[in-house]
């Protein structure tokens, strides 16, 4: 459609009198007659504008003329960005003809121009650091210059009806929460050459928005705001200026002052910008001049801060080391306190048994997984259960449990259902003991000889013992848990409901002569694993599994607990047992710990345990813990710990305050356009330090410190002199070499000595003491958002704690407090119990991410129709999990923060429609995993079994809306660089990095763009749009294109990518070739090859690939692959990574192919499973974490794809092995 094109003058012409006729809703907000002399142009301090307008207009338009003859894009469509989601217009009233369409082009303009100003403001001001995932309705009576006041932080907006909308109310259904950052299909499309003028241009009139003199050129719009009698207002937002949103307003000169309250009971306030005292200072020129020199200076020069660099030149030395020869069994009273892992409404039921106070659980119960050695019991019959639902599907699919019982409905029928019949096992017997390593020098507690044991205890802990010692831990052979106490719990139940019978692709062992055969090609190895893997299977659908690994977690936890005054409803003693039977068995033979499992020891690692150890009940005369001790002393005593360690002793009164550097709790005060806002950071590091703040503030410490003997006595432990004699100013800035992962800048250091005067000097008092107070006033408010966003669980275990201690403050130290007690019922979901005991995870779960990969690799072997009753349970899964997207999820509190105002205020991101990582309940979607979710979710649809099962109403349907949600939240997550970061949008800058006072993390300050979280965004879009391709089409196909590129331009030299979330390369080239070949890469391309090739130059002798943590760590291939817990330097994890990587580029050496999945064939147990090797995970660079899934889904996925690719190229001709 052609749309007239008339001279400016004409234009504005045509458009004013549709705003002067308007009819104004009540929403619209008022403007006080003390504020007109901005807009008359009467003020002699102001300048003509009239030049400068007309300069910015026409380079705007002649940008926009190139992009249309660029692109071949009707201007019309190049700035609809409505339809697509990102900006919508709601036409109160609509005319026809000529002149609508004029009217329209300049709607169409002006949303072009609004987002040019949102861009400029993102990069030049900081106004990317709200998410603004709102969709703001305008309507067309509202005219051109409304327009302008779509963009909610760089906005000239007439009544704005979310402006006003109170955090008390739940949001509308019809308020769509779509995106207004990251991704854009109007600037997306234009290059460079173009985008410079048009942001210098948009940089200027934004400077004319925010001080108020564009309004004031149009004497019509002031005139008919005069005349009307109407509740009109104007809000002009150029930086969120305000901490305080109800009550501060911005003053330049006279002209601006306070706005009384309106009608609607809301505060109304002007937010406008000091940058028209700079315009006032230079002049129109060289304003002008200055918003070209920075608008091409940050297109220009600014590197890209999303390449993670490396190698490191300075690489790690040392290693761990345990003593060995010896086994380590869980202790008998825990073996006898019946421990078992709970999930969903069962963990609910669990923890409300023994409820204190009025504190209730809220959220989604699906995915929720606890330890507890409270009985199972039947569901209440009021709501729909997990196992109901398994009945269900049971039923629907002719898969029935033992005797036709319900699920576990009662521990009367729990008996029944369990085998009787023993001899039934007597045929596997033979594989069973064929399997099980000697350990006739290693003896369990209460247990003579395993003829004792019955034959299903025999057969249940040989399944679940990944080919090691059943229940045995030997960290000197491996430090990684396999994770046998769960796994046997879920084999257990699998075969009672099944009458003993393992699944049927298992049924060799079963045979009585016990031979197993080998499986005859890939995707028979791949169908032996998924049977394997369906006994694991939760009854809510997803699968579980440990994921500690960091051994810095469970000692925050033992603190919070002992500064609560250790209630039992929080660690009990049975907890204290496995707790400590943990961190002694993990201990290194230098005496020592290390940051994580696989760790050599370190200082962190070292005090934090000690401390835990020692509040615990272990005994100082206990030689394990002297060693500790001696650790600790021969490296110069706890001064020498990382700053994280010392937040720890300060708080539990082992270390005094000032050895602590300053942590603001008033730097939340600061403008948000302030280059450094703490509101700007990555939020895992921003909702550390935001109760560190508070607690800092408060200079909070345990109440009893000075009395109680076992602090006294640990100030004596773990220093090398008096404790009264620290001089402990002078150790704020001492850290062991051994922590020092990250160095503190020397600017840094400077700065926490500057604060330190701020803190000592009583020049500064009064000023401190005001503003402190207000400080501490927003942390809690912002903790207790945190808190009910994410039903108490929080985002991570170390603000959990931290988040904790500040409840239990903020109620006046009362344990029993209703805030305080709802953060106790959460503190199982970070707790996880495997055979080397009780230990903390790095998030309550990684239920989502495993579950999401599972399902794909099931869809990719072609078995999802094959394991009907699994499939339909991740189907369940799935659809309870989507964020805030369920009636259970709606209910909860975490709902009312939904809102844009609360989310401006929270600094969070849109939620609605994302997935987890974990749970529903726990609240932050992740791009990657919304990513995988959505991936899960649309394989799932191809299965008509589950379809089936959908339509008949035995599942739950997933409505195209809740789809459509998740595509949003992903294109909004898109960066600028065209990549995707995790929780958010990258708010900071790369000199960030210059701020981290961490020591012992790497690359936390802020959100960058990652290839794991780009690929599986851009891949999830790309198979969207496949099954929808009419939804927002144009937008996500530039989306693709943009992530491609993005993803391209982070390839090393080598060929590879740096995987930031596993170990390392391997990952990070899967996910880098995926990502690519899925949005259209050709599979012959120079950066595909060049990947394979560096993959192939990895293979090892064996037919693996194998890398350990210090690939992450050094940032550099580890030299001698998975040296220490895997096979001759390979694993099975990382050539199955790699494996996936060659065959989504089609690598034409299918001899290195057919040797990576021979080996993986070879790998696989008798049963079906894998054995568990090295740590996997890893996070901030320095820390390990464990996903002991992994070693079941991705040899999975890698043998069902790798057969689909190649078939029966994976035969070599003649050949009788590899």
């Amino acid at each position: 459609m052609a749309s007239p094109i008339r001279p400016m003058s004409s234009c504005i012409a045509s458009a004013l009198p549709r705003f002067n006729s308007c009819q104004a809703s009540r929403a619209d907000f008022e403007i006080p007659v003390s504020l007109r002399s901005l807009f008359n142009n009467d003020n002699g301090a102001f300048l003509s504008l009239s030049p400068l307008l007309l300069l910015a207009v026409a380079t705007l338009l002649c940008s926009l003329l190139a992009a249309q003859y660029l692109s071949r894009t009707p201007i019309s469509q190049l700035g609809h960005v409505g339809h697509r989601g990102r900006v919508h217009f709601s036409f109160k009233e609509r005319t026809t003809g000529s002149g609508s369409r004029l009217v329209d082009w300049f709607l169409y303009g002006g949303c072009v121009w609004i987002r040019a100003l949102q861009c400029v403001w993102d990069h030049m001001a900081g106004g990317r650091m709200h998410n603004a995932g709102d969709e703001m309705a305008v309507s067309q009576g509202e005219n051109l210059f409304a327009c302008m006041g779509v963009a909610k932080d760089a906005t000239l907006g007439i009544g704005n009806e979310h402006a006003a909308a109170p955090t008390s109310k739940k949001p509308q259904e019809t308020n769509t929460l779509t995106g207004i950052l990251g991704y854009d299909s109007s600037l997306g499309s234009l290059g460079p050459l173009v985008l410079a003028p048009m942001r210098a241009s948009c940089f200027l009139l934004i400077w004319l928005a925010a001080s108020d003199f564009l309004v004031s050129t149009h004497r019509e719009l002031t005139t008919w705001i005069a005349s009307t009698d109407r509740s009109v207002g104007l809000v002009v937002s150029a930086a969120s200026f305000f901490i305080d949103r109800t009550e501060q307003v911005m003053k330049i000169g006279s002209a601006v002052e306070s706005f009384a309250e309106t009608s609607m009971g809301d505060s109304i306030f002007l937010k406008t910008a000091a940058y028209s005292i700079v315009f006032v200072l230079l002049g129109e020129i060289k304003f002008y001049v200055l918003g070209m020199v920075c608008s091409f200076f940050k297109i220009y020069v600014p590197r890209g801060v999303s390449h993670p660099g490396g190698p490191r030149p300075h690489k790690i030395a040392r290693m761990p080391k345990w003593t060995g020869g010896k086994d380590h069994y869980l202790p008998e009273d825990a073996l006898k306190a019946n421990w078992r892992c709970a999930v969903a409404h069962d963990a609910h039921r669990a923890t409300l048994t023994n409820p204190i106070g009025p504190a209730k659980l809220s959220g989604e119960p699906f995915g929720r997984q606890i330890w507890t050695t409270v009985p199972n019991r039947s569901s209440d019959g009021l709501i729909e259960t997990e196992d109901d639902l398994e009945m269900k599907l049971r039923d629907e699919f002719g898969v029935k449990s033992m005797n036709g019982n319900k699920p576990e409905t009662s521990k009367k029928n729990r008996e029944q259902t369990k085998i009787a019949d023993q001899n039934i096992f007597s045929p596997i017997l033979g594989f069973v003991q064929g399997i099980l390593p000697n350990s006739d020098n290693n003896e369990k507690p209460g247990q003579s000889n395993d003829k004792e044991m019955s034959h299903m205890k025999v057969l249940v802990e040989s399944l679940a013992s990944g080919g090691r010692t059943p229940m045995a831990f030997d960290p000197s052979k491996n430090p990684n848990s396999c994770d046998q106490p769960f796994r046997s719990q879920m084999i257990t139940q699998f075969l009672e409901k099944n009458g003993g019978r393992l699944p049927e692709e298992l049924s060799y062992l079963h045979d009585e002569n016990g031979t197993v055969p080998k499986p005859t090609c890939a995707i028979d190895a791949a169908k032996r694993g998924v049977a394997f893997y369906s006994m694991l299977q939760t009854t809510d659908g997803h699968w579980a599994g440990d994921y500690g690994g960091p051994h810095f977690l469970l000692p925050g936890l033992v603190v919070a607990w002992y500064i609560l005054g250790r209630p039992s409803n929080m660690i009990s003693a049975e907890h204290g047992a496995l707790m400590l039977h943990y961190l002694r068995v993990h201990q290194q033979e230098d005496g020592g710990w290390g940051t994580h499992i696989e760790s050599p020891s370190t200082m962190f690692g070292t005090t934090m345990i000690y401390l835990a150890v020692r509040l615990l009940g272990g005994n100082k005369h206990d030689e394990w813990v002297k060693r500790g001790r001696e650790f600790i002393k021969n490296e110069g005593g706890a001064i020498m710990t990382s700053s994280w360690a010392k937040f720890w002793l300060c708080l539990v009164g082992c270390m005094d305050w000032k050895g602590h550097n300053s942590v603001p709790p008033e730097m939340w005060l600061l403008p948000n356009w302030f280059p450094f806002h703490p509101g700007r950071l990555w939020c895992h590091c921003r909702m550390v330090y935001l109760p560190m703040g508070y607690l800092y503030g408060y200079r909070f410490v345990y109440s009893d410190a000075e009395t109680d003997p076992l602090i006294a006595e640990l100030r004596e432990e773990l220093y090398c002199e008096h404790y009264d004699s620290i001089q402990w100013e002078s150790t704020r800035h001492l850290v062991a070499e051994m922590d020092n992962y990250s160095p503190i800048p020397a600017f840094m250091i400077f700065a926490q000595n500057i604060l330190s005067l701020y803190e000592n000097w009583s020049i500064f008092r009064p000023f401190r003491d005001a503003v402190r107070k207000k400080g501490l006033t927003f942390c809690a408010e912002y903790m207790k958002a945190e808190d009910q966003q994410t039903n108490f669980i929080d985002i991570g275990p170390v603000n959990k704690a931290l988040n904790l201690v500040a409840a239990f403050h903020a109620a006046g130290s009362d344990v029993n407090h209703q805030a305080v007690q709802s953060h106790i019922m959460r503190v199982p979901d970070y707790l996880w119990v495997a055979e080397d005991g009780m230990k903390a995870q790095g998030y309550n779960g990684s239920q989502c991410w495993d579950t999401s990969f599972a399902i794909q690799a099931i869809w990719e072997c072609k078995l999802l129709d094959h394991f009907p009753l699994l499939s339909s349970k991740v189907w369940a899964y799935l659809e309870r999990s989507q964020i805030l997207s369920t009636e259970t999820s709606k209910a909860s509190p975490a709902y009312q923060y939904e809102t844009p105002t609360s989310r401006e205020r929270f600094y969070r991101h849109v939620s609605k429609g994302g997935w987890p990582f974990s749970t529903s309940a726990h609240g932050w979607p992740i791009s990657d995993c919304t990513g995988e979710g959505l991936k899960g979710v649309l394989a799932l649809m191809d299965s008509p079994v589950v379809m089936a099962a959908v339509g008949k109403g035995v599942l739950k349907s997933i409505e195209p809306s809740r789809i459509h949600d998740a595509v949003n939240v992903m294109l909004t997550l898109q960066n600028e660089d065209g990549g995707w970061a995790t929780y958010e949008n990258n708010r900071g800058f790369g000199w960030y990095e210059e701020l981290n006072p961490s020591e012992v993390f790497g690359d936390i300050m802020i959100d960058y763009s990652y290839v794991e979280c780009s690929m599986a965004s851009l891949t999830a879009l790309a198979e969207f749009h496949e099954k929808f391709p009419c939804h927002r089409s144009d937008e996500i196909k530039l989306s693709i294109c943009r992530g491609k590129e993005f993803m391209k331009s982070i390839q090393r030299e080598d060929g590879s990518w740096y995987g930031s979330w596993a170990c390392c390369f391997c990952y990070g080239c899967w996910f880098g070739i995926e990502g690519l070949t899925k949005a259209g890469e050709s599979h012959s391309s120079a950066t595909i090859r060049k990947c394979c090739q560096f993959l192939l130059s990895k293979q090892r002798p064996n037919g693996g690939w194998g890398e350990d943590f210090t690939s992450c760590y050094d940032k550099d291939y580890a030299r001698k692959g998975m040296e220490c817990y895997g096979d001759e330097g390979s694993g099975v994890v990382s050539t199955a990574w790699a494996l996936l990587a060659l065959s989504a580029a089609k690598c034409d050496d299918v001899n290195a192919v057919r040797r990576g999945v021979q080996y993986l064939i070879d790998r696989q147990l008798d049963c079906g499973d894998w054995p568990q090797e090295g740590i996997s995970g890893v996070f901030n660079r320095a820390c390990g974490i464990t996903y002991t899934a992994y070693r079941n889904v991705f040899p999975i996925w890698a043998l069902g794809r790798c057969s689909s690719v190649y078939g029966s190229s994976l035969v070599q001709p003649g050949a009788e092995d590899k």
